[in-house]
């Protein structure tokens, strides 16, 4: 099976499901207690969108992910209509995440969530999808989730998010993964000795 697909038929931003709300968590910073919670956080899984020079420079995190098999996505720089990024910067990326995780990115998502329109055209050629949130959330009071909704959460250098908080968050609302947001299904893989 190849996991590719394009969730439209031109390139295109998608910010909302129809199904639930999904957790999508940015990650470019790392301490001990991201550590931690890659290897306690329990299914329904957010999709985690990862830096590529966070992949380079923490082998130990990647292992767990992989290993749990996580869902992941690539998390790129920033861009803007105004001065449009350097492919080839961001295909930079996608080599390096290709090269720790044996697979094409399903799913992208800018710092700034912005995406000029090359951008989007090289991204939906490639089949990789672009995200962008419904709401962001930075560790302040609970936000308001509606049916559909992206929550994205990032775990930068400056963020103040704690992984109470966090923990807390995931336990007060119900998220369903991203697949089952847009598509209505949810995906299971069945183990064969």
């Amino acid at each position: 099976m190849i996991s590719v697909f394009n969730i439209a038929n031109a390139p295109a931003v998608v910010t909302k499901g129809h199904y639930g709300t999904s957790l999508i968590v940015e990650i470019s910073f790392s301490d001990e207690s991201l550590l931690e919670w890659l290897k306690t956080v329990k299914e329904p899984y957010p999709l985690l969108l990862l830096d590529a020079a966070w992949i380079e420079r923490s082998p130990e995190h990647m292992k767990i992910i992989l290993e749990r098999k996580l869902p992941t996505g690539l998390l790129g720089p920033e861009d803007s209509v105004d001065e449009p990024i350097d492919f080839a910067l961001v295909q930079k990326d996608i080599n390096i995440y290709e090269k720790h995780l044996n697979t094409t990115p399903l799913w992208f998502a800018t710092r700034n969530h912005q995406y000029s329109q090359d951008l989007q055209k090289t991204l939906f050629q490639q089949q990789v999808n672009i995200l962008s949130p419904s709401l962001i959330w930075q560790g302040d009071k609970t936000p308001k989730l509606q049916k559909g909704d992206f929550l994205f959460i990032s775990l930068h250098q400056n963020s103040n998010i704690t992984f109470n908080e966090f923990n807390t968050l995931i336990q007060q609302n119900k998220f369903i993964s991203i697949e089952e947001n847009i598509f209505g299904y949810s995906v299971q893989s069945k183990k064969s000795p």
